[in-house]
């Protein structure tokens, strides 16, 4: 009867014990609390990363709108997993090149290193790509 007992009191820690990772922390937006998170050297890394694309992409359909990358990265500055949102000039959702670009420019975000911050917590960071006249126009 002590065993049974035992064994019914010990059951819910076992059955609910699991082991956390950086990234099933809470995510902060990188703007709030004075987090301030980032990539080392900002803009013109971020610009320079995206430089070939921007150039040799240059029939991109649909021909205007913006695609968003939002980066998860831990406390720790490692990256943790990615949304992307794609949405035409009427700010419609939409595929742009039949989903082949978001797969090249997921592939050029999940390369970016060195994020930095100011303060230990799980983030994330947006990375925007304006979409007009079938380029790369502007990467903010």
């Amino acid at each position: 009867m002590k065993k049974f007992i035992f064994l019914i009191a010990t059951l819910p820690f076992l059955t609910f014990s699991q082991e956390n990772s950086d990234c099933d922390e809470k995510t902060m937006p990188y703007w709030a609390n004075y987090i301030n998170s980032r990539i080392e050297g900002e803009n013109p890394t971020l610009r320079k990363a995206f430089e070939e694309i921007q150039l040799t992409e240059t029939n991109i359909a649909p021909s205007n709108g913006f695609i968003t990358l939002r980066l998860y990265i831990t406390k720790t500055g490692e990256f943790c997993e990615m949304e992307t949102f794609q949405i035409d000039e009427n700010y419609e959702p939409t595929v742009f090149n039949n989903g082949v670009l978001i797969k090249e420019l997921e592939t050029i975000a999940l390369s970016l290193t060195n994020w930095k911050r100011d303060k230990d917590f799980k983030t994330y960071n947006l990375i925007r790509l304006k979409i007009k006249n079938g380029k790369i126009e502007e990467i903010f």
